[in-house]
């Protein structure tokens, strides 16, 4: 009879320690996923997403100079003649609006503001008042005359 005791407290107590163990696995997946790293995540997706866009060429398949020529320095170039015209602000709004819409499917709104010194370009969709964390990237280009910022809010 003593013996029937202990086998059926040696349970109890095997029960108990599993659940130990998956309580203590628990909380540290929990804490794992901290909001601090997924900021970070956040952080270096949009840095990358902001770097391949920058880096991009310029879609114009005449075989002009201007072919080779990639987002970045074509944005240098406009800043040095003054305000950009219509045709270029069209082509820069092509050539960042994958980028933007890839962004947002994905991860939340999300916009472009470029600064040319005189002129300030905006690109996406503005966020609405009292939107959740904006994350930003920004570049200062050439002799920071040009600057872009993409931002994304969750």
């Amino acid at each position: 009879m003593a013996l029937r005791r202990d086998r059926r407290g040696m349970a109890v107590l095997v029960d108990a320690l599993i659940f130990m163990v998956v309580l203590t696995l628990l909380i540290a997946v929990v804490y794992s996923a901290s909001p601090k790293k997924i900021s970070e995540d956040r952080t270096e997706m949009l840095r990358s997403y902001h770097s391949v866009m920058l880096a991009g060429e310029l879609p114009a398949g005449d075989g002009s100079s201007m072919s080779i020529v990639t987002l970045a320095e074509y944005l240098i170039a406009l800043s040095m003649t003054g305000a950009p015209e219509e045709g270029q602000v069209l082509l820069i709004e092509k050539m960042v609006n994958g980028t933007i819409a890839e962004l947002e499917t994905t991860s939340g709104d999300t916009w472009l503001v470029i600064d040319l010194g005189s002129v300030v370009l905006h690109f996406g969709s503005h966020p609405s008042d009292g939107v959740g964390d904006v994350y930003a990237d920004r570049r200062e280009l050439g002799d920071g005359s040009v600057i872009s910022t993409l931002f994304l809010t969750v």
